[in-house]
C-alpha cells in the first residue's frame, strides 16, 4: 500500500511539471529536462519498496524459527 502511495506521487510530481509545461504552450518536451529527477524518485521508491519488503520477509523467518523452537 504504502509503495502504491509514493508511486502515485512520483507519477503526480511528473504530471505537474508535465501540466505547467503545457500550459504555458511549451509542450511535453521541456518537461523532459526533468527526466533525471524522475528516474532518481522512481529508483529511489523502487529501493524503499524492496528493502521494506526483505525486512518483513526476515523478520517473519525470524518469527518461524522461533515458533518452532517453542515445540
Amino acid at each position: 500500500m504504502r509503495a502504491l502511495i509514493a508511486y502515485s506521487g512520483v507519477a503526480g510530481v511528473v504530471g505537474v511539471a508535465l501540466l505547467i509545461s503545457i500550459s504555458r504552450g511549451a509542450g511535453w518536451r521541456p518537461a523532459m529536462a526533468g527526466m533525471p529527477l524522475y528516474v532518481i524518485l522512481i529508483i529511489g521508491v523502487t529501493y524503499q519498496f524492496i528493502k521494506e519488503i526483505l525486512i518483513l520477509n526476515k523478520s517473519e523467518r525470524k518469527n518461524n524459527n522461533f515458533s518452532s523452537e517453542d515445540l
